[in-house]
Order: structure tokens, then sequence, then C-alpha cells
């Protein structure tokens, strides 16, 4: 998962055809070297795989043409460890997005939100101890150090911007959508923005301890990737969501982005089937316009999730449906001028997530072969008509 700056994988290399007409999604060649768009593998809770399960499954990633891997720092630590490992020895790099609502970082005594029928217990951004994180991040750093771990990013959080990881936002019987200044309740937002106040501490913290590794010069800070969700999911599940625009707004005051390398992105209405094939190059544009920018203080934004889903139990061997929900994201990332400054995204997920999933019914489906990379695994260099 992740790269650099613009990234590490984004190499210059002969602009791609990286999409197959076979496929059924049309080809777009630059026809001049520039950038490309890469694509790895969101592979978030593999830590919580068996050690075997989870060997194989970087293994297949490694072998399917993908580079890198998104991996969550999860307890007990010591698995998270082992997958680090393993995913090195895969020949993969990794970017590892750090957690700061699961408790390993709260404040001694702090209560987390409660588990409910549709979400886990979670921590406030607000209840985050700065001393817990420093030491959590000092040994993993540490760990990468003497293991070798060919790490090219931290993402600080994840999708800090809606109840499901935030604490600091409230479950509400019909959900709340916050769109404006104005839908704000004054006590909610007085707690959501004191959570970015430690966030942006634990920007700084981090910051200052990869400074101690000479050798991770090239590590990239990236900031959380916010939730990319529809108002009605929102409301079902009696969640708040904040709107992105209004966290950039918030960052922005707290000069958030400036303290950061890459802007983390997740990208998943423009690649549902109940949006209109126009709407989604729409959205694209819109959520990606900024990046590269003066909107996101120039700097270049990394996709850490982005994915489609299908019914769980569809096997889908040409996945036709999905690879047309992507062709517009794909043509857009075709671009090399849209390539520098979006030069790398994580497809979520390989395995794990039945809806999501590129493995079905234990293969990959052609949408796999599809996502731009260097090959696809046969070395074919997808970069090639």
């Amino acid at each position: 998962m992740s790269g650099g700056n613009p990234l590490m994988a984004a190499k210059l290399a002969v602009f791609a055809c990286a999409i197959m007409l076979g496929a059924g999604v049309t080809a777009v060649a630059s026809g001049q070297d520039g950038p490309v768009f890469e694509t790895g593998i969101a592979a978030a809770n593999i830590a919580w795989a068996k050690s075997k399960a989870a060997e194989t499954t970087l293994i297949d990633i490694a072998a399917a043409g993908f580079d890198s891997v998104r991996i969550g720092l999860k307890n007990p630590v010591t698995a998270s460890y082992r997958a680090l490992e393993q995913a090195k020895d895969a020949g993969l790099d990794v970017l590892v997005t750090i957690p700061l609502i699961d408790g390993a970082v709260a404040v001694d005594g702090a209560s987390p939100r409660p588990r409910t029928e549709n979400f886990f217990a979670a921590y406030g951004l607000s209840q985050i101890d700065l001393d817990r994180y420093r030491l959590r991040l000092e040994d993993l750093l540490a760990f990468v150090d003497f293991h070798q771990i060919p790490l090219i990013g931290l993402e600080l959080g994840n999708e800090l911007n809606w109840s499901g990881y935030n604490g600091d936002l409230p479950l509400l019987t019909r959900g709340a959508i916050i769109a404006t200044d104005g839908d704000w309740h004054a006590a909610d937002r007085t707690r959501f923005e004191a959570g970015l106040d430690r966030y942006r501490a634990v920007i700084d913290i981090t910051r200052e301890v990869l400074a101690r590794y000479p050798n991770m010069t090239g590590v990239k800070l990236v900031s959380a990737g916010l939730a990319d969700i529809n108002s009605g999911f929102i409301r079902g599940r009696g969640a708040t969501y904040v709107a992105p625009d209004l966290v950039y707004r918030a960052f922005e005051a707290r000069q958030i982005l400036r303290q950061v390398d890459v802007v983390g992105i997740h990208l998943y209405e423009p690649l549902r089937m109940a949006n209109a094939l126009s709407a989604r190059a729409v959205m694209i544009d819109a959520q990606l316009d900024d990046c590269g920018s003066t909107g996101f203080a120039a700097r270049p934004c990394w996709i850490t999730e982005f994915g489609a889903a299908l019914p769980q139990q569809d096997c889908a061997p040409d996945d036709a449906r999905r690879i047309s929900l992507m062709q517009p994201l794909l043509k857009y990332l075709a671009v090399p001028a849209n390539a520098a400054r979006v030069p790398l995204g994580f497809y979520y997920d390989w395995n794990d997530d039945a809806g999501f999933a590129l493995v079905r019914c234990g293969r990959p489906t052609e949408l796999t072969k599809i996502l731009p990379r260097d090959n696809d695994g046969t070395d074919n260099n997808l970069g090639t008509p």
C-alpha cells in the first residue's frame, strides 16, 4: 500500500494501455513516457488471519503482480509484526495504517463508545493518550528498522469522519449527515474538533520519531483516508457522518495537510451500481480534483481504499459488472497528469471481505487482471499494448 512523493512506486515508464480490451474495458495509452498509476492491495486485517493463511495470501498477491499491500497495526502487535515480515518475504512494500480508536493508545481509564448491533466499541480521537501513541510508534519503527521491513508509508488513522471509526461522533436513531457548519450540535462539534487537535499532535509526534531513522527518509506520512459513504447507509445505521469537505477545512485550520506528505483518499461511492455512469465520472473528478493542487497543499493523493461489491455468493469469474463500474476510474487514472497527482491506490480487498474480494470461489476474477500495475503475475507488462 503506499508510495512516495508523489510515490516511491510511481515509476516513470511507457504509459499503459493498461486496461485490456478483451476484458471489456477501453484501453487508454498516452503514447509517451510519463507517470503511471499502480494498484496495491488493502489487506488491513491480515494480522488476524492464521499465520499460514496470511502467508499464502501475501504470496498470492505478489504472484498476481502487485507490489504493495496496506496492513493495519492490530492487536496483538506480535501478529501484526509477523504479517509485516511475511509481506517482506513475499517481496511486497508495505503501507502501515495505525488505528487510533481501538484502545491501544487511549487515555488510561477512558471508556469507549459501547459496542452495538452495527458497530464495534470505539474510542474517540479526543481520548488519544499522546505518550501511549509515541511508545506504540517507537516500538513499531524499531521493529521495522531492525527487520528491514520495506515500509513506504504510515497512514495515521482511518475514516475519522464517521461514527464507525471515531467514537467522538455519536450514534443516533436516525443518523446525522454533517454537510454544513449549521448541521452540528455544538457539543458534538467541540468534541470532534478536540479530537482533530489530538490528531495534529499525532502527526507531529510521528514526524519527530521518524526523523530518528535516516534510512526511513522515504517513508511518507499519509493522512487518514476519509469515509466515502452514502447518506442512506449512514441514516440506516444510525451513524454520524461529517462530509469530507468540512474535514479538509478543519485540517487546513490546523495545517494538517501541510504536515503530511500524502493525502489519503477512500473512494467507494463512484463505484456503486446505484450510480449512473455519468454520475460516477463526475464524482471521481470531484473527489480527486484537489490532489496535487493548492486545495490539498500541493500534496499528492493515495487512494488507500477503493473497491466495488458484489453479492457475497457470486463467483463472477468474468467480473463484467465490476469491470464496467471501474471503467471511469481507470480511464481517469490512465491519464499521466492524473497519475502524477494520484500515483497509487489499494484495492479492497483480496480474499477477506466476501462482497469486495477479488478472489471469488477460490480464484481471482478477471477484474484482478486489469488493475494497473507493472505486470499481471505472468510477466506480461501491462504498460505495453
